[in-house]
């Protein structure tokens, strides 16, 4: 029994790091909640280390906010819910930062002190994620094309437009994908199997 528990409890953990691996990959305009011109563009990927690496720089900020407030902090609003992430502050509206949660959007607080473990100014900015779809797509032949005329080469007759995927290469593509993460799944599993059950 203890050992079914356990290899439930592995894969449930495994489809889940699946799920969420690209969760906070993409790129977020960040833009004014009120009638400045406040905005900020940032960028998030997942490094090998499985954190996400987040640059943003912003326009229009202004320094110092007021004569109490100093401080442009950022925060993250993690994909499970829960209490919003510090991140960091923006600094001269320039920043890099690494963050361990998966995360869906971003927001800026104006703050009186730096050192805040919670947001307590006023929400100067926000912004949600949006996928980087040069990612996500793959590559058409008039794509690679046009790369190459870009790059020197020389230029060929351009093919005619292909169709749009059908529905049925678009389900074929998503079974391949999930036949190889459950394959993976189930290299772990038998893994796990052998290692539990070896004699001892």
């Amino acid at each position: 029994m203890k050992k079914l528990l356990g290899i439930l409890i592995f894969s449930f953990i495994f489809f889940s790091a699946l799920n969420i691996s690209r969760a906070s990959e993409g790129t977020f305009d960040i833009r004014s909640t009120d009638s400045n011109e406040y905005k900020c563009f940032a960028a998030s990927l997942q490094m090998q280390n499985l954190n996400y690496k987040t640059i943003i720089s912003c326009r229009n900020i202004l320094f110092p906010i007021d004569t109490t407030i100093y401080s442009y902090i950022l925060w993250a609003n993690p994909k499970d819910g829960g209490a919003a992430i510090k991140i960091g502050s923006i600094g001269l509206g320039r920043g890099e930062y690494a963050i361990k949660p998966a995360f869906t959007s971003l927001f800026i607080t104006a703050e009186q002190n730096p050192n805040v473990k919670a947001p307590t100014g006023k929400i100067v900015m926000k912004g949600s994620i949006k996928p980087i779809t040069f990612l996500e797509k793959e590559t058409t032949t008039s794509e690679e094309e046009g790369e190459k005329i870009e790059n020197g080469g020389s230029k060929t007759p351009t093919p005619t437009p292909s169709q749009k995927t059908s529905v049925r290469d678009r389900l074929l593509t998503g079974l391949k994908r999930a036949g190889l993460a459950s394959g993976l799944a189930l290299i772990a599993i038998l893994g796990l199997v052998f290692v539990l059950t070896r004699p001892k």
